[in-house]
């Protein structure tokens, strides 16, 4: 299920923490560094790892709400969609003495939700009440046989969603140390295109994902490389300032290239050969 996968993502992330922290080969701040270019957001939300606990966040969900086991990830499916695009994804918060499991139809009401061709597409809710399903509620798509279907959503954002799972502490330390770094980002530079999203891998089976700051002169696009100074890492809980683009540099030689869970990705201290146009 996503929530499973996604809580599944965060735990790998601790466990690869570890591991680099224990080979210190992670790039420290202030270090130089060459990255690949994933992506390059240009609104809050393409920018955040977790807009659903983004979310939460702005609506004053704590520390103690997680811990004690009121934070549900729960989702539904539309149908009429494409795999990949269907899926309505959030977090709900429960009152205290709630008590629900995976797999039990609760309703909602979602409070803040994102979206761009799909509405309520990330969200943040509260629990109002145990809901009853039947066996028409659910389909199958893919791979999965037992999707529960998206039904309306009132213009009070009454909907109805499966719990998935529960939030762990780190996804709350995680997503609260993303707002701090996000919040040196202005509007301006995501509509301009300043930022942008790279990853490499410091020499383990695994990766590392900054943010990064470019220049006014320094035009790139998804799947460039570039020369950067270390800022602090994604998935992490550091709050310092984001990495700083230096130059655009030549695709590295394929030797430089580490698997990490099937993919190559570019070594963090690959050598940094000047673009030439």
């Amino acid at each position: 299920m996503p929530g499973k996968v996604l809580t599944s993502k965060i735990s790998c992330v601790l466990l690869a923490a570890a591991a680099l922290q224990a080979c210190q080969s992670l790039p420290s701040r202030g270090e130089h560094l060459i990255m690949e270019i994933r992506s390059i957001p240009t609104t809050r939300v393409s920018l955040q790892e977790r807009p659903e606990l983004s979310l939460s966040l702005m609506r004053g969900v704590t520390r103690n709400d997680v811990t004690s086991g009121r934070l549900a990830f729960s989702h539904c499916y539309l149908e009429n969609e494409l795999p990949l695009s269907n899926l309505r994804f959030g977090v709900t918060l429960l009152p205290e003495g709630t008590k629900v499991k995976p797999g039990d139809i609760i309703e909602i009401v979602a409070e803040e939700a994102v979206g761009g061709k799909i509405p309520f597409s990330r969200f943040f809710g509260r629990y109002l009440a145990a809901a009853t399903s039947s066996p028409s509620d659910f389909f199958s798509h893919g791979a999965r046989e037992h999707s529960f279907r998206c039904g309306p959503v009132s213009p009070s954002g009454n909907m109805r969603v499966e719990v998935v799972s529960f939030a762990h502490y780190w996804d709350f330390d995680f997503a609260q140390a993303e707002e701090s770094r996000n919040s040196g980002i202005n509007a301006e530079e995501l509509h301009d295109g300043r930022i942008a999203i790279g990853q490499c891998s410091p020499g383990v089976d695994s990766w590392a994902t900054w943010k990064v700051r470019l220049p006014p002169e320094l035009t790139v696009r998804k799947g460039d490389y570039i020369e950067a100074i270390a800022g602090s890492q994604e998935n992490s809980t550091s709050v310092g300032p984001i990495s700083e683009a230096v130059r655009k540099v030549a695709p590295p030689d394929k030797k430089y290239f580490i698997k990490t869970q099937g993919s190559n990705t570019i070594s963090c201290d690959a050598p940094a050969i000047p673009f030439q146009n």
